[in-house]
């Protein structure tokens, strides 16, 4: 097994280019449908929440029992969040 010396996290745009928009453009018709979700439903705030150590199945649970009509669209924020990179952020990998 390969010995590790350092560690790096990026927690959301710092090495990987990150975004839900990715994403979500392919779910919503229209520009200003999908920053309604992004900007009133599962928000940054909420994102955070799980990275302070909430569950998804919670954030999910809860998100969906307060917006039913978008339970597809907030399901898929964890079960599809491979779709929401779009490769490393070449400046930042560079200073590595």
């Amino acid at each position: 097994m390969p010995q590790f010396d350092t560690l790096i996290f990026d927690l959301g745009a710092v090495l990987i280019d990150w975004n839900p928009r990715y994403l979500y453009r392919q779910l919503f018709v229209t520009e200003d449908a999908l920053e309604h979700f992004l900007s009133e439903i599962c928000t940054s705030h909420w994102n955070e929440q799980q990275d302070a150590g909430r569950s998804f199945e919670e954030a999910t649970t809860t998100l969906t029992a307060q917006f039913p009509q978008y339970t597809y669209e907030i399901s898929v924020y964890y079960g599809r969040w491979k779709e929401m990179l779009s490769g490393p952020i070449k400046e930042t990998v560079e200073i590595l």
